[in-house]
């Protein structure tokens, strides 16, 4: 089932009652989850585990009746699965979704895979069906589906911006997403089809006017063109060993919209693009808050240079003072070594799940930062990872000063010396370490779920392709000062 990560009352009718609700929670703790088809309530989200099954309950299918979205399976080797959407259709849905189900991968194409019209035009098998197919209605009409085509240019240790965004977005019923590797070719749409390119960290062009064609050829496919970046441009050329170019800059004016992660890049991006929109880094999933966590401590980062080694070397008079606690390292070899610790062990950079299940084992996650304005413009998304598996962060002032409250919801460690101190307070004392992760986890649970931005991305992206006509004109005019 696809069921709608925004979604705050679900009910669930199914066979799973105890994992369906933990995994909405997870997604968005303040769902309320119901189960069961005793008693009738108005529900968000009507998730049933068998389309068949609920149709053929007079109880169950009654529940159709207090419900905006159904987001239903049909099991493989249904047959003739177009007479349960045709009796679905008469009950006042509108299909949305139907797709095969597949195993699951980062990349998919939900727009290329839709098989609503071939259903409609009668072309779908009455012959049992090969596989299960993930079924979406919505009561009534509503809006066209919106057509959301993401190019991920640079998906290494980029999941936040990438893959998972994409999954969760995924879920919005009236969306149709596809998320790639770039192509040359964008899904044929009809010209009045709401659709939005979202292309994600693109390299500056070298052909800039083959850029401009490009967008120009968006514009005449009705598509509008968004921009997804979420560092510093200058840092990025620095770190590919270049200087900055003109080009750097026209791939963010030469577009009808920017998406970014922090106020700092909001501010820059709106220099040479006023469609510039915040949406900061967020959790995709919350793991319940852990009441004992050994005490061991974590770094997790990659390239962050002398000044992350100089803290690690720092680090000897409270590693004498708990010489029990491990160090875990993960993706940067020279802080691994610069530790002055026996027990440490190291992992080379991880796939993004067993890294935040590594960190998830450790009860301190170590953020030092350099001060410089490039690296200001970073995100907290250290902090957000540690914070909703119930680890504790100590942190430079520099990007976390902003999210964290010193002693309240995490440390701040504002020179090289304060690094050692600041870890031994942290080990000395487990109830502030605890309370402090706990307040840290409060803010996540509170305030940085991406289910919370959800519906905030959807209804900006509707609300671009609205003002489409005076975007094409503002963009067209950036393009020939």
């Amino acid at each position: 089932m696809r069921t709608p990560a925004a979604a705050e009352r679900v009910r669930y009718v199914g066979t799973a009652d105890a994992a369906f609700a933990d995994a909405v929670r997870a997604r968005n703790p303040r769902a309320e989850v119901l189960t069961g088809a005793a008693e009738a309530a108005p529900v968000d989200v009507l998730a049933a585990e068998d389309l068949g099954r609920l149709l053929a309950d007079p109880v169950a299918s009654a529940l159709l009746g207090h419900t905006q979205v159904l987001t239903s399976a049909i099991p493989g080797g249904t047959r003739d699965a177009g007479a349960l959407l045709s009796d679905l259709t008469t009950r006042g849905f509108t299909m949305l979704h139907l797709q095969a189900v597949a195993e699951p991968d980062a990349y998919f194409d939900d727009i290329a895979d839709d098989l609503v019209e071939p259903w409609r035009a009668g072309r779908l098998s009455a012959e049992p069906t090969p596989r299960a197919l993930v079924a979406v209605a919505r009561r009534g009409e509503g809006r066209p589906r919106l057509l959301l085509s993401m190019f991920t240019f640079a998906p290494n240790l980029m999941d936040i911006r990438t893959r998972l965004p994409a999954e969760a977005m995924r879920s919005e019923p009236e969306i149709l997403l596809q998320h790639t590797r770039p192509v040359r070719q964008l899904p044929p749409a009809p010209l009045d089809q709401p659709k939005i390119f979202l292309l994600q960290r693109p390299a500056p062009p070298l052909d800039v006017e083959g850029w401009k064609n490009a967008m120009l050829a968006r514009i005449r496919e009705g598509w509008i063109t968004v921009l997804e970046f979420d560092d510093h441009p200058a840092l990025t050329a620095r770190a590919n060993n270049r200087e900055m170019r003109d080009a750097d800059w026209i791939r963010f004016s030469w577009a009808h919209a920017v998406q970014t992660s922090t106020p700092l890049l909001l501010d820059l991006f709106r220099q040479h693009n006023p469609e510039t929109r915040l949406f900061p880094n967020a959790v995709f999933r919350l793991e319940k808050f852990p009441e004992n966590l050994p005490k061991r401590v974590f770094y997790g980062a990659f390239g962050r240079g002398a000044h992350a080694v100089e803290t690690a070397a720092s680090l000897g008079p409270a590693i004498a003072e708990f010489p029990g606690v491990e160090f875990v390292v993960v993706g940067d070899r020279a802080v691994f070594d610069a530790l002055p610790a026996v027990r440490k062990r190291y992992h080379e950079v991880l796939p993004y799940e067993d890294y935040l299940k590594l960190m998830g084992t450790c009860a301190i996650s170590l953020s030092p930062i350099e001060a410089s304005d490039l690296h200001a413009a970073k995100s907290d998304a250290k902090f957000l990872d540690a914070a909703a598996r119930g680890v504790l962060t100590i942190a430079s002032p520099t990007i976390y000063s902003d999210v964290i409250r010193h002693r309240e919801n995490g440390l701040i460690a504002p020179a090289i010396s304060d690094w050692a101190p600041t870890l031994a307070e942290a080990l000395r004392d487990d109830d502030a370490r605890r309370r402090m992760a706990r307040n840290a986890w409060d803010y996540v649970r509170g305030s940085r779920m991406f289910a919370d931005q959800v519906r905030a991305r959807h209804d900006w992206y509707r609300d671009l392709w609205a003002r489409r006509e005076a975007l094409n004109a503002a963009m067209l005019t950036r393009m020939n000062r």
